[in-house]
């Protein structure tokens, strides 16, 4: 079934929703800047000097499962003294009338940017570190109210993350968390409102389960795992140049006990090059690898969709190992350094058994447009489709980036 009467919408919805944004820039978050629409401090009350801060917070995300997620609390730092920063939030889900809750403490030593340890409490609606890349708090929010188009999957989490971190150079980071997680799954609330296109279904929000394929079966349980992670970004927006680097190790099950047993790998790696005044291209390259005897479905690997595969239907390739490339290549139109068409290129594997890649890879290509809008961040609409004939719909994203 072809997409173009989506395309048109989403065009149309673009516009609406690009004018929107400009007319409530005021409410753009500066603190909170990839949430649905945050106040900032200064609109209630602003107890901050130069080293010290004490403001208000509020956020405000709109999905499928939780219909209007609202939370307000209260954040604190003071960099002079090396005081604890602290983050209190108490939320509310309309379509599903429960609270939420989260707390932050975290201590830095030596210096605000060098070494610090803490804790997160939190009972939440949870997503994947995938589906948070692959599109903006944001731009999924406003997919969501207007185009009744969810682009995550969600689960609730309840439990407790201890961490430390340390930022050995401004470009490097190193992560260490130990995460204890009762999860239960969530169902798709069909009452919840959207501007357009009310009269059809949202996407089922899938159950949790363990194993793959036709050996997968519903399952919650309790989840403790240690994740860590190494960051290098020595990217120049400005220039659009330098890199960005990431590798994910997770681990769960055996000596820590939990309900769940598996071992997750991934990295991944972008390079930005100025090619000229007026061109740049962009490469991206990932890898994953899954494995063991309890393996949850949200660690699996998805293809499909924004962020990866964008001329297939949302997660049309799921599997617990993954190769995925990206490269595009970004024009400036009418000579403004704010306004760029993108032409891009996407192929990507998913597979369950071994470590070689199974040779199914699938390819797209398309077009995108990129508006930087002040006060905002950068819009961006793309228009994909797959190489092979047989998949020929045409799939329309839209986003906005901080």
């Amino acid at each position: 079934m072809t997409r173009l009467r989506f395309a048109a919408t989403a065009l149309a919805f673009a516009v609406l929703a690009t004018q929107t944004l400009l007319v409530t820039a005021a409410l753009a978050a500066d603190d909170v800047g990839n949430s649905f629409m945050s106040v900032t401090s200064s609109d209630f009350i602003d107890w901050c000097e130069d080293t010290m801060c004490l403001r208000p917070a509020q956020d405000f995300h709109y999905n499928r499962v939780d219909g209007i997620d609202y939370s307000i609390g209260i954040a604190y730092r003071n960099d002079e003294s090396l005081h604890p920063r602290v983050s209190a939030m108490r939320g509310w889900m309309s379509a599903r009338e429960e609270g939420t809750y989260q707390i932050e403490f975290e201590q830095p030593l030596h210096s605000q940017d060098s070494f610090s340890f803490g804790f997160q409490l939190y009972d939440k609606t949870a997503w994947s570190r995938e589906d948070a890349r692959a599109v903006s708090d944001f731009g999924n929010n406003l997919n969501a109210f207007f185009a009744r188009t969810d682009q995550r999957d969600y689960w609730r989490s309840k439990g407790v993350t201890v961490f430390v971190n340390l930022k050995a150079t401004p470009d490097l980071t190193f992560r260490l968390e130990h995460r204890d997680d009762d999860l239960s799954s969530l169902e798709t609330k069909q009452s919840v409102w959207s501007v357009f296109a009310r009269n059809e279904d949202w996407r089922e929000n899938p159950p949790l389960m363990v194993g793959t394929q036709s050996a997968a079966k519903p399952f919650e349980g309790r989840m403790k795992s240690f994740v860590g992670s190494v960051v290098y970004d020595s990217r120049n927006r400005y220039m659009h140049k330098g890199w960005l680097a990431e590798a994910v190790l997770e681990y769960s099950g055996g000596s820590l006990g939990g309900d769940y047993d598996f071992r997750r790998y991934v990295l991944e790696a972008t390079r930005l090059f100025r090619l000229s005044q007026s061109q740049t291209l962009d490469v991206t390259a990932s890898w994953g690898i899954g494995s063991g005897t309890f393996y949850p479905s949200h660690k699996l690997f998805y293809l499909g969709g924004p962020g990866s595969l964008r001329g297939y239907k949302q997660r049309s390739f799921v599997g617990k190992n993954m190769v995925f490339a990206r490269a595009e290549y970004g024009v400036q139109m009418f000579g403004d350094p704010d306004l760029k068409t993108v032409f891009f290129y996407d192929a990507g594997s998913v597979w369950d058994s071994g470590g070689d890649v199974d040779g199914s890879f699938k390819h797209d290509f398309g077009i995108g447009f990129r508006s930087d809008a002040p006060s905002i961040g950068s819009v961006g609409l793309d228009i994909a489709r797959a190489a092979t004939s047989e998949d020929s719909d045409i799939f329309v994203y839209f986003d906005v980036y901080f």
